[in-house]
């Protein structure tokens, strides 16, 4: 009789779970498939991409301040903002122009550019793109890190009761919240970057009076460069002869004074 009854309990124990026997082609045997075999180790989990993008545009204008004002009102339309204007007024043969950085959130960046280009007529545009995911997570590490060195400072100053090893604590915690407060500028710094990209737009006055200038290509080209360059050096020996023309009057007057004066008083001495 024990026998049986311990051969009954072994029966029991033996039973298959509720998800029954794994059957062949990888299911079980009440029709639930079972989860297939893993092959190799485990997928790292993707990071996400940080990236820097940046625009340079020189654009010629009609009037220089009236295109600056004009990005102004678009980099805030896209809910951007100026970060600094410079405007020449030009001197001598340069032209006016004026120098303005724009920061755009990096979605309406493409949008933004389009409609500068429209402003006038473009003489460059660049645009670039830089993967920063790696600096920014050794930021957040090395963030981490000191984060929780600080907080094992603060404990240990909590349970500290030689004063010299409080005042070593003191100066360690000083030093790591130092770092610690640069490091996080540094990151918010690279985060408004990575938001905001930067725009830097030159807007230059359209040449005014007299064809642009001439272009020399080729052989040729420079004999015709060599011809111009004499024909405008005569030009302005001519004009340097005009200018000292009345000067050599005067000097030939006063030569011939002279000369009638000396011829005289030699004539009396004779």
């Amino acid at each position: 009789m024990a026998v049986a009854l311990l051969t009954l309990l072994m029966a029991c124990s033996g039973s298959p779970r509720e998800d029954g026997p794994v059957a062949a082609g990888g299911g079980t045997a009440d029709g639930v498939s079972a989860p297939a075999p893993l092959n190799g180790p485990p997928e790292a989990p993707k990071v996400a991409r940080d990236v820097v993008k940046t625009a340079s545009l020189t654009i010629t204008v009609a009037d220089v301040s009236a295109a600056a004002d004009e990005a102004a009102v678009e980099v805030e339309k896209a809910g951007g903002r100026v970060d600094s204007r410079s405007e020449d007024a030009g001197s001598g043969q340069g032209r006016a122009h004026t120098a303005v950085v724009l920061r755009a959130p990096v979605a309406k960046l493409d949008g933004l550019v389009r409609t500068l280009k429209g402003l006038g007529e473009v003489q460059t545009a660049d645009t670039t793109a830089e993967d920063v995911t790696a600096q920014r997570v050794d930021l957040d590490a090395r963030i981490t890190a000191l984060q929780t060195s600080v907080e094992r400072l603060l404990a240990i100053m909590r349970d500290a009761r030689d004063p010299d090893a409080l005042i070593k604590a003191e100066d360690a915690l000083s030093q790591r919240q130092a770092d610690l407060d640069s490091l996080r500028a540094q990151r918010d710094q690279l985060g408004d970057q990575i938001a905001y990209s930067t725009v830097d737009v030159t807007f230059v006055a359209e040449r005014i009076g007299g064809p642009a200038p001439k272009q020399y290509d080729g052989f040729l080209g420079q004999v015709e460069r060599g011809w111009d360059g004499l024909v405008s050096v005569v030009g302005q020996l001519v004009l340097l002869v005009g200018l000292l023309l009345p000067w050599l009057g005067v000097l030939a007057v006063v030569g011939g004074i002279g000369y009638v004066v000396v011829r005289f008083v030699l004539s009396r001495r004779s």
